[in-house]
């Protein structure tokens, strides 16, 4: 090797385990392991059966950790090297950089063992460190398949599902979190299910998966991806996503935020308000309600019945306070989440809460206009802090949309304002009782969000 490959080596090292101990370093900080998973403190290899997949390549993304516990303490989570520059471990990290870095590469393929859809690298730890270390996106391995037995359990069904799905499509990218999404994905691209993939059509959906990432990446979405691919398929067709310029892209992530962090075209919210409903307040609720995401509360309900439904639904429940709704301040409804002047982050999706009515007599949860704008201006920060707000959930209504004329039951001008600032895709409310006015409408629309009267229950599902 040349010299210039042997300080190009020497630098890269440096580099490399400079970011390596960066990552150590903020990794513990956060109490988050900060060493190489090993195969052998997982699973017992003796209770899975063993497929030989041959030379593949596989996404470095997925390639996560070692065999045995002696290397995982050589390298950080990301197989960044840790080791001192002047170790042996150094020295032989260079000579495979070397190799790496000369016309001929690095001829011999690192061996790996996949688990549960995961790679632990047996043989060739340090070949698959210099690799990560720029940047590689795939890596060539010699992989041999640990599949465990059939169970019940969630992920191992999941992984079964995924096994199916890899003989026909020969991918590892795409891993889905809900069960059932290996089948959809293949009905929205339009395939039989014992289709065969050609390798044109892997080639274009890794394309098109990859500029995805980056545009969820970039707009800050967390959760699975892949989930997220089969979200938009549930909602768009694989052409029309495919064929659209990024800003586009852009507009239609941003469009179905929520739906995104949510990894799943459509989610279920059961809101309620002021008057109790005999079906939720029975044992009928458990079935009602297995198939809600979470339920949202607008305000003067008793803490018995928020309690009632939070324990047998087992759904978490966030509520705000009505201007009846004193009784909180001595017994709040156990197990539920106030939201009351406060933003909340549930799976992603960023809820704010401001309770009360407008101020109509000298009781507790009801304010001036002056008041309420006071109020809003707290929250200002954690806003920007969130980037904005998914949805937002109030006891008094917006005013000129679902108020009455009285007094009591008008609604706040400044309400008006944070609609216009805030764009949500949802605002709910009560205090207004659908009894109230004859015919009087439960749904408005301002601009993209709509604004529901949720007094009784009311099921959204988006």
């Amino acid at each position: 090797m040349t010299d210039n490959l042997s300080i190009e080596a020497a630098e890269q090292y440096q580099y490399a385990r400079k970011l390596g101990k960066r990552e150590s370093f903020s990794r513990r900080l956060r109490g988050l392991r900060a060493t190489l998973p090993a195969l052998d403190e997982l699973v017992n290899e003796a209770s899975c059966s063993i497929e030989d997949l041959g030379n593949i390549e596989v996404p470095a993304n997925l390639i996560i950790g070692t065999r045995t516990t002696m290397r995982q303490y050589s390298f950080s989570y990301s197989f960044m090297p840790l080791m001192e520059e002047r170790s042996e471990f150094a020295a032989k990290w260079k000579k495979v950089c070397e190799y790496h870095l000369s016309d001929t590469g690095i001829s011999e393929s690192p061996d790996a063992y996949e688990y549960m859809g995961k790679f632990y690298v047996g043989e060739g730890n340090k070949r698959v460190s210099v690799l990560k270390s720029y940047g590689a996106v795939f890596i060539s391995m010699n992989v041999k398949r640990l599949v465990p037995p059939k169970s019940s359990k969630k992920e191992v069904k999941l992984y079964y599902e995924f096994m199916e799905f890899y003989q026909l499509s020969k991918l590892y990218s795409l891993q889905f979190s809900h069960l059932d999404y290996y089948r959809k994905l293949m009905k929205y691209l339009g395939m039989e299910k014992d289709h065969v993939w050609t390798r044109q059509e892997r080639i274009s959906l890794v394309g098109f998966y990859g500029r995805l990432c980056n545009e969820l990446r970039k707009q800050k979405i967390e959760g699975n991806y892949a989930d997220c691919l089969v979200a938009l398929l549930e909602m768009y067709t694989y052409d029309f996503l495919t064929q659209m310029d990024d800003r586009l892209m852009d507009k239609i992530i941003s469009e179905n935020r929520v739906r995104l962090m949510h990894g799943r075209g459509f989610y279920s919210i059961e809101c309620i308000s002021d008057q109790e409903d005999s079906v939720l307040y029975s044992p009928m609720a458990k079935d009602f309600l297995k198939n809600t995401d979470f339920i949202i509360s607008a305000g003067d309900l008793h803490p018995e019945y928020l309690e009632f439904i939070v324990t047998i639904s087992n759904k978490p429940l966030f509520y705000v306070h009505g201007n009846h709704d004193d009784i909180y301040e001595t017994k709040p409804p156990g197990g539920c989440t106030c939201i009351d002047d406060d933003l909340v982050v549930y799976q992603g999706i960023r809820i704010l809460g401001l309770g009360g009515s407008f101020r109509y007599s000298e009781a507790k949860n009801q304010y001036t206009e002056l008041q309420m704008e006071r109020r809003i201006k707290k929250l200002r920060r954690k806003i920007r802090k969130a980037g904005g707000v998914d949805i937002v959930v109030t006891h008094a209504p917006i005013k000129g949309y679902g108020d009455l004329p009285d007094y009591a039951h008008q609604g706040f001008e400044c309400f008006r304002k944070l609609l216009d600032d805030l764009k949500p895709r949802f605002w709910f409310y009560g205090h207004v009782h659908m009894n109230y006015m004859y015919n009087m409408p439960r749904v408005y629309t301002h601009k993209n969000t709509m604004i529901i009267n949720v007094s009784g229950r009311y099921e959204i599902k988006y």
